[in-house]
């Protein structure tokens, strides 16, 4: 007769499904709207924090978020400069 063993059960950290919520909601906000995607992926790291974790889908949410504001401030920026001394020629 074979006995067959099973694995043990995975033992891992359970996260706040609010919090994990927050870090996917904030990670597609990077891409959509980055200063909302700030707000958003903030309060998911702390939450996060908070529990015990480390959310690092919020992590990445939060840089793209920064990155990509800065971004558009520069772009918006560069196009506001360009309208004006083009606008005094």
């Amino acid at each position: 007769m074979s006995e067959t063993t099973s694995a043990p059960a995975d033992q891992g950290t359970v996260q706040d499904p609010k919090a994990n919520t927050l870090a996917i909601v904030g990670f597609i906000l990077a891409f959509v709207a980055p200063p909302i995607g700030i707000v958003v992926s903030a309060i998911a790291a702390s939450k996060a924090g908070k529990a015990g974790l480390d959310s690092k889908l919020s992590k990445w949410g939060l840089g793209l978020s920064i990155a990509f504001t800065v971004l558009y401030l520069v772009l918006f920026g560069l196009a506001g400069y360009a309208a004006l001394t083009l606008q005094a020629a």
